[in-house]
């Protein structure tokens, strides 16, 4: 039987592919009663996830919700892995760049094993320890407040540690891609530290896959189009295709599975 933290990702999942989910249906699907799911909806609407209607759930479109970096290693694990890898050879030797946190760019540390003379600032502590048993590649810390959900650094003393630097690349995972808002994020002080992150760096690389599209969240790091590469999947969609070509952003499209 599934846990609840995984029965409740894919309750999501399953919200958001058909438009609606009745409690009676999610409660066979899932071998549990229908009281379970009903606390499992209420769960999700209190963290943003779903808008419960009338004995179903509904998807809760615009503003999205932060997942912990626990819940968001179990969303869309294998793709993040393809896109990590496709990232990861954008790298080359004598490269300085930046990662930020997430589970995305871990996967991108996770594809960097081929890399020499690679100098890597970071504000994600898993990250950091992806890295650590990597030679060829020295690792910096931006240093400041931990985000224990995250796993994340941020504040002032991450800012003011960077300053100082200039890097060549800046890789982003991204909460929300929107045409409107841009690129997003759900924390603000994360959001500050990721457009000062863009500002010392030659090349900002954003990866996003197409789950992000159409999403927002409430602190924005880049307007769209201000960024150099889109590392995404093929089902990014054709007007944000356009857009960005429009825009002369470089695109890399990894095959999604079926």
């Amino acid at each position: 039987m599934k846990s609840a933290v995984e029965r409740r990702m894919e309750i999501v999942n399953v919200v958001n592919q058909d438009g609606k989910a009745r409690v009676e249906d999610l409660a066979s699907r899932f071998s549990v009663s229908s009281v379970t799911i009903r606390s499992d909806l209420s769960f999700l609407e209190k963290n943003g996830y779903v808008v419960r209607s009338h004995g179903a759930a509904i998807p809760n479109t615009g503003v999205i919700a932060e997942l912990t970096v626990h819940e968001k290693r179990r969303h869309n694990a294998g793709l993040k892995s393809v896109l990590g890898q496709a990232a990861a050879e954008l790298i080359k030797d004598g490269d300085t760049v930046i990662l930020d946190s997430g589970t995305t760019t871990r996967e991108i540390a996770s594809s960097m094993a081929n890399v020499d003379d690679v100098v890597v600032m970071t504000n994600g502590l898993d990250v950091a320890m992806e890295l650590s048993s990597k030679p060829g590649i020295e690792v910096l810390m931006t240093g400041g407040v931990l985000r224990k959900n995250a796993l994340s650094f941020s504040g002032s003393q991450a800012e003011n540690g960077l300053k100082n630097y200039r890097f060549d690349k800046v890789f982003l995972g991204v909460d929300g891609f929107d045409l409107r808002s841009g690129i997003t994020t759900h924390n603000e002080q994360e959001a500050s530290l990721n457009r000062l992150m863009c500002d010392i760096s030659e090349h900002v690389v954003a990866i996003a896959d197409s789950s992000k599209f159409g999403k927002r969240s409430c602190y924005m790091i880049r307007e769209f189009g201000h960024i150099d590469t889109l590392v995404t999947d093929s089902g990014i969609p054709e007007e944000y295709l356009q857009g960005l070509h429009d825009m002369k952003v470089n695109v890399v499209i990894v095959e999604k599975a079926d």
